[in-house]
């Protein structure tokens, strides 16, 4: 079978959830026996330079990648707003990426053409006229529910009247373009029932983020004790709410009992404030060489999403490091998991306290929900039952 994946940034390195997602479904097809070809946008936001990419995994596919700028001026959210375009969507529709695209379809002809996400899905007419081949897309979560959590939580009005319509524009272009695909494909069942109670009547199914376990082993041995840790990128929006909310409403309260609890933030685009607030008790990481060695070394993960769409790949992550972790059921938001036996659910400022210190004086505990964690992570997001699962659904579409 010949896969085209079309992507909205380079998966390389696999850091980051999207990323995550994509390399380990292209690794997942070739182990099944698929030809992969990639195309990739390579935006001026996460810019990879390729050349310096070294990964064994390049020397089974084809990759094509385009470099665009996605920034968008002033006048440009004049003219979306005139045309009703969503310019927090075209801003990835560009002529170069349009010529590249025509070039690898006229030279290959392809089974499936996989759209990862909502930004590349302007792209889907040219690929209806040039191809023949069976147009999957995979919803990665629901966009526009993520804006409109934005746009509810707004005060300064100006701000909150320009989310709100950039809700509604993504809402739209998102459910008018559901049905024009072959399928439509999620990363969790939360999302399958979304898009099925707003209209999508394609050829639908889910298929969890897949691992593979050999990438990822955990070794207790380095772990810190009275450590715990969030990592995540934060120019996510949710992701950075959701460490402020943590830093303001649980956090101050942690360190007034003084037991010797370190907290751990990671991940990219950390915003200065903070940076700033780095000291003996509270470290700062905004560049990791190597998030599972970070896993491993930690003892306690929280995830306090406030808000948000989709499946926190990190979850999955930690859980194959085998992670005791404390998370918003918003968080935990598509994953099986059964609370106080792999995870851990707190939707409040006292649960989040009460649980990180059980965890910090119950090492039993900590340890049985890692263990607990890693088996829900084998049965639920193993690559190989995952991807076979995956090219038998595309192997029944191309028979449609």
């Amino acid at each position: 079978m010949r896969i085209l994946y079309i992507t909205n940034r380079v998966p390389f390195p696999p850091h980051g959830g999207y990323p995550i997602v994509v390399y380990n479904s292209i690794k997942g097809a070739l182990n099944e026996g698929a030809e992969v070809t990639l195309f990739s946008l390579n935006t001026n936001k996460h810019h990879v330079s390729v050349r310096t990419v070294k990964d064994p995994l390049l020397d089974s596919i084809s990759f094509v990648t385009c470099s665009i700028n996605i920034d968008v001026n002033a006048w440009e959210e004049v003219k979306s707003v005139m045309s009703k375009r969503s310019p927090h969507v075209f801003r990835y529709y560009k002529a170069a990426a349009i010529s590249q695209l025509k070039n690898i379809l006229r030279k290959n002809k392809f089974d499936i053409i996989q759209f990862e996400g909502l930004f590349v899905v302007p792209y889907l007419p040219l690929i209806r006229q040039l191809s023949q081949a069976m147009v999957v897309y995979r919803a990665h979560n629901i966009e526009y529910r993520i804006w409109e959590q934005q746009a509810f939580a707004e005060t300064f009005p100006i701000r909150k009247f320009y989310l709100t319509y950039l809700s509604s524009q993504l809402r739209q272009f998102e459910f008018d373009n559901m049905n024009k695909f072959d399928a439509v494909v999620t990363l969790n069942e939360a999302d399958l029932r979304e898009l099925k109670y707003q209209g999508c009547s394609v050829r639908m199914d889910n298929f969890s983020v897949m691992l593979d376990p050999d990438d990822y082993r955990p070794d207790a041995a380095p772990t810190e004790a009275l450590s715990i840790f969030h990592l995540g990128s934060m120019e996510w929006l949710p992701n950075q709410e959701g460490l402020q909310w943590f830093l303001e409403h649980v956090w101050d309260d942690l360190q007034k009992l003084n037991v010797g609890l370190t907290f751990h933030i990671a991940g990219t685009n950390i915003p200065q404030e903070i940076e700033e607030l780095a000291d003996h008790e509270i470290k700062v990481y905004p560049h990791l060489d190597d998030a599972k060695s970070f896993m491993n070394s930690k003892s306690i993960m929280v995830v306090p999403l406030q808000s948000g769409s989709g499946m926190r790949v990190k979850i999955i992550e930690g859980m194959a490091m085998k992670k005791c972790i404390i998370s918003t059921s918003l968080g935990a938001e598509g994953i099986r998991y059964e609370h106080g036996k792999n995870i851990l659910i707190a939707d409040t400022a006292d649960d989040f306290y009460r649980y990180i210190l059980q965890c910090t004086t119950d090492s039993g505990l900590v340890e049985r929900i890692g263990e607990y964690a890693r088996l829900l992570f084998e049965k639920d997001h193993h690559i190989e039952p995952v991807a076979k699962r995956m090219m038998n659904f595309y192997q029944k579409l191309t028979l449609q």
